[in-house]
């Protein structure tokens, strides 16, 4: 949705995407709570970081702190910079599958984190200048880290991409030591990262191994699973992730992370936006979203079909068999409140001509994405959910007024 952002330039800067581009695979969502600077210090943990007694379950070395994610895996942040191949490193992370290390993830230049730090205390800091030393410390630090790797590992890296659709497709150029494999991510005017992660788990495909292994009919049936029915007629998708899209104009990026991870994607929302074509951090203007959307359908092995208004008896065939809908809408502050009040148990007001009046069905009312994630045949209301928080599911509106408001309806089909 429209919110007012206190910082209208940032990623323009560039001419390009946010953070993470080549970082999704590994984390499949958005990290809550990385919100400390690593403090900055002279050991080099290169050797540490792929040694062999490390991925064979030894402790990872320094000082490491968990961070909250969407599903129950384990992402653990280091909480020092030290020196990882000839270069210090913004952040490192380290993502478990139960006890399991799955990979370590290193971020070592990001545009959009560049530009907040330069422009935190003047926001009037000079574009072309920031460009510039954005530049430098790309070509410097790049450079390091390419030597570094030769020195290394005495060997050209292999060139690699992951991602089935161009759109959404990332390239990395891998090196090999014994069973692991070390991707290096190189996006000129974006990032610098940099991934290690067991050679049997590279894969070419951002969809979850877990549904990769399914059949066609058997990953309809586990939706289906999915769907709760309650006494009162309730239907409801549950298991849907919440990714908080902040003070971020990201309601369609969010809400389509959201829908695709249930589906078993893993790519990030700002991996997602970053193919979005996101050039402005208070607007999605010039953002390519129908592409986006369609490509991340292919990439969940889905196939996305899209309608105009919101159809109460069409989506009630989706919602059934476990797939969520995601519908762009007019928004209102007020009908929002009556939502969230209804997700509590108060009683939504009859469609009267004088309610419809109050609906936000005029063009200059904001836009807004939501995922629609189940309904009530018996009282015309569906139920969905927002990209707020835990607080925003289980939202209710009646089914016309969705109706009335909708511009653009998304079904995922299986």
């Amino acid at each position: 949705m429209y919110i007012k952002i206190y910082l209208a330039v940032t990623i323009i800067l560039f001419g390009l995407s946010p953070i993470g581009h080549c970082i999704p695979q590994n984390f499949g969502g958005n990290l809550f709570g990385a919100t400390f600077v690593p403090r900055k210090i002279a050991n080099d943990f290169t050797d540490e970081l792929i040694a062999t007694s490390l991925w064979k379950g030894n402790k990872l070395p320094g000082d490491w702190k968990r961070i909250p994610s969407i599903d129950q895996d384990n992402i653990l942040r280091l909480t020092v910079s030290p020196v990882v191949f000839g270069s210090h490193p913004s952040s490192v992370y380290a993502n478990y599958e139960g006890q399991e290390l799955r990979s370590i993830s290193i971020m070592y230049l990001d545009s959009e984190e560049f530009i907040r730090k330069k422009t935190s205390n003047n926001v009037d800091t000079k574009l072309i200048g920031l460009k510039k030393e954005f530049r430098k410390n790309y070509t410097e630090i790049s450079s390091k880290i390419e030597e570094q790797l030769y020195k290394t590992f005495k060997s050209r890296p292999s060139d690699a991409y992951v991602g089935n659709t161009k759109f959404l497709r990332n390239y990395y150029n891998d090196y090999q030591i014994r069973d692991l494999t070390i991707r290096l991510c190189l996006k000129e005017d974006n990032s610098i990262s940099l991934i290690i992660l067991r050679s049997k788990n590279v894969t070419k495909s951002y969809l979850s191994t877990e549904v990769k292994a399914l059949k066609k009919n058997e990953r309809r049936k586990k939706l289906e699973k999915n769907v709760l029915i309650t006494n009162n007629g309730d239907r409801n998708i549950i298991d849907i992730p919440i990714f908080q899209q902040g003070r971020r104009p990201y309601c369609a990026v969010n809400t389509l992370g959201m829908a695709t991870y249930y589906l078993g994607l893993r790519m990030s929302t700002d991996a997602l936006a970053a193919g979005a074509r996101f050039r402005y951090m208070d607007s999605a203007k010039g953002s390519k979203m129908l592409d986006l959307y369609r490509a991340a359908a292919e990439e969940s092995e889905a196939t996305l079909q899209r309608g105009r208004s919101f159809d109460f008896k069409r989506a009630q065939k989706y919602l059934e068999k476990g797939l969520p809908i995601i519908v762009w809408r007019r928004f209102s502050f007020y009908r929002d409140q009556l939502h969230s009040a209804a997700a509590k148990g108060a009683k939504l007001p009859a469609p009267t001509k004088e309610d419809r009046g109050q609906w936000p069905i005029s063009k200059d009312d904001p836009g807004h994405a939501s995922v629609i994630t189940g309904f009530n045949k018996d009282t015309g209301e569906v139920i969905f959910m927002e990209s707020w928080g835990e607080n925003a599911r289980n939202k209710r509106m009646l089914a016309n007024e969705l109706e009335a408001t909708s511009y653009a309806t998304f079904y995922f089909k299986i």
